[in-house]
């Protein structure tokens, strides 16, 4: 009942809509209930007294009738579509909107292919409920109760023995709704992970043909998509089961009606026009019922399916701006400051754990809580503090923190411990788009979007002009490569940047965060898919952009940090060698170690 008032909530808007449509529909119930009662008087006082002139003006009233119903039927058609797309188009909106709020931690453990199976298929599931089963139920409501009025008011006793069927089709209907939801909740449960399985190789298709995967992907799917065979047909099944009884059911109070209205028009105890009435109101109880049971489904599918939806937009956001809107970040300098931080993947907040405990209890969970986060922190009690325009290198082994570490300065993630902060101010206090945007970044996953090549360096900075963008690619070392493309910077690129290679999408990457223009820049491996050439190149380059801007590089080449005014070696999330380039070279430990393979390396490719 909550999930059906709260959809109720998005239909409210379309107020004036449902209300014409409602009475668009009563209109044509109510049209309905008088033709068979104009039939009615084409037996009794037309055909039965041989007036013809009668019967002539009953069929126009028939005529006339069927015409309004008609054009009433367009109105409401147009008017149930439009109310269940203002549903969609709302569900959508807040969907996505809500999606692009929610923090990285989400993202973590969500299935791409799962959202997008709610986003397509369960709200088209609301939409149907909404647009058409909803109404429709009204409608059928309206038609049954009204047909048993006037049926009942011109000869109750074979109304009453006609409908003798109806409570044991009632019971069938009870049945296959209580059977019906649970395999529609399953259906789009399986739907999701069908889609996910989709998503997943059809992104990642190179992988599979560069492993020649391709039997085993096949079979992935082929499981999939048998258990979504597999539950549809338990579905069916029930369908199958259920809708044949109704059919019989229904058609059997047609032949009680049709028995019984022939005895008692034999007996003179009904009229041949009541009779004749009666055989076109039947349907006005069968259909009615039948439609009972599709509507079932529909609702039973969208109860299922609501559900799914809403359970994204509550998702809590838990990392936004301050509710005062926060410290504007246009003033950023540069400086940061990591005080006593540890950071460690949330499995469960202290509050949803404590929420029903008592104080005691509460405490106790909350210690247990701590030395769990504690043993599971990536980064332990980091403390460093940063000048503005000082150019920092972070080195460590994979899974040491280095890119953790860096996602705190964005607040792709806030801190379980202690506090960041740029110039002075924690950055939970700053406004949190304009932190982002102070922080340019060039991930170690490059992700370029389906769109030119302008739009994709432009991404950050949509208003920059061409002379700006091409500035930012000369600095990444792409121009050159870009303007000699069949299109130049208006190149379509495929999804994901399909037609550049490695280097060449993390060199847009790159242009992207230095177009930004941004007071502390973050590069996350930004060479790391290119050769020592063209690295030494974008070095180079790079020399005049972070000239007076607080810069972070992360890197497992040593090439990449010469020009770093300290160094940063971090080992299971926690700092154990920090200063220059040479004097960790001075000292035994993590860099000079791998500065030593390094060296090695380069010695034996010679």
């Amino acid at each position: 009942m909550a999930t059906l008032l709260r959809l109720l909530k998005y239909v409210r808007p379309s107020g004036m809509l449902v209300v014409a449509t409602l009475t668009l529909m009563l209109l044509a119930t109510l049209i309905d209930l008088l033709a068979p009662w104009v039939l009615r008087k084409v037996f009794d006082d037309g055909i039965s007294k041989s007036d013809m002139g009668m019967v002539l003006m009953l069929a126009l009233a028939l005529f006339g009738l069927q015409l309004g119903k008609s054009l009433g039927s367009f109105a409401q058609g147009y008017t149930q579509e439009l109310i269940g797309q203002n549903v969609v188009f709302t569900l959508r909106k807040q969907m996505y909107e809500h999606l692009q709020r929610l923090p990285f931690k989400y993202y973590d453990k969500a299935q791409t292919g799962q959202l997008m199976s709610r986003m397509t298929g369960d709200i088209e599931a609301v939409k149907n409920f909404v647009g058409f089963g909803g109404m429709m139920l009204v409608a059928g409501m309206a038609t049954f109760v009204g047909t048993l009025i006037f049926m009942c008011s011109m000869q109750w006793q074979v109304t009453l023995l006609a409908l003798s069927p109806i409570p044991l089709l009632l019971i069938v209907m009870w049945m296959f709704s209580r059977k019906v939801g649970p395999a529609w909740g399953k259906i789009r449960e399986q739907m999701g992970r069908l889609t996910t399985t989709l998503q997943e190789n059809i992104s990642g298709i190179r992988v599979v043909k560069a492993f020649a995967s391709e039997s085993k992907e096949k079979s992935k799917f082929a499981g999939r998509n048998e258990q979504n065979f597999e539950t549809n047909m338990h579905r069916a099944k029930l369908e199958a089961n259920a809708f044949p009884l109704m059919g019989f059911l229904g058609g059997l109070t047609f032949l009680i009606m049709i028995w019984v209205g022939a005895v008692y028009v034999a007996n003179d105890k009904m009229s041949l026009g009541t009779f004749m009435a009666f055989q076109w109101y039947t349907w006005g109880i069968i259909w009615p019922l039948n439609m009972l049971g599709w509507q079932i489904n529909i609702f039973q599918q969208a109860l299922k399916a609501a559900p799914r939806v809403f359970e994204v937009l509550d998702t809590k956001v838990d990392i936004e701006s301050p509710a005062d809107g926060g410290i504007d970040a246009a003033t950023i300098r540069g400086s940061v400051k990591f005080q006593n931080v540890t950071f460690a993947f949330d499995k469960k907040s202290n509050e949803e754990q404590t929420k029903d405990l008592s104080k005691k209890e509460a405490a106790a969970a909350s210690e247990q809580d701590r030395m769990e986060q504690e043993n599971r922190a990536v980064i332990h009690d980091i403390q460093l503090d940063i000048k503005q325009g000082e150019v920092i290198a972070v080195l460590g082994a994979t899974g040491s923190g280095k890119s953790s570490l860096i996602a705190l300065l964005s607040r792709f993630y806030d801190v379980s411990e202690g506090s960041v902060l740029i110039d002075g101010i924690d950055v939970r206090d700053y406004e949190l788009d304009g932190l982002r945007r102070s922080i340019g970044i060039v991930p170690q996953e490059t992700f370029l979007f389906s769109a030119s090549i302008r739009d994709n360096i432009a991404f950050g900075r949509p208003e920059a002009t061409q002379e700006q963008i091409e500035n930012a690619a000369k600095k990444a070392q792409i121009h050159a490569f870009i303007v000699n493309m069949p299109y130049g910077y208006d190149t379509l690129i495929g999804e994901r940047g399909v037609g550049l290679s490695g280097g060449q999408r993390q060199r847009v990457a790159l242009a992207r965060a230095i177009l930004m223009d941004p007071p502390i820049l973050v590069l996350d491996e930004a060479t790391a898919s290119v050769d020592t050439a063209t690295e030494s190149a974008i070095h180079e380059g790079l020399l005049e952009v972070m000239k007076g801007r607080t810069t972070f590089i992360i890197a497992q080449r040593l090439s990449s940090i010469r020009r770093a005014d300290r160094i940063i070696v971090l080992d299971s999330g926690k700092v154990v060698q920090q200063g220059t380039h040479r004097e960790l070279n001075e000292q035994d430990g993590f860099f000079r170690r791998l500065l030593e393979r390094q060296e090695m390396a380069a010695a034996s490719s010679h």
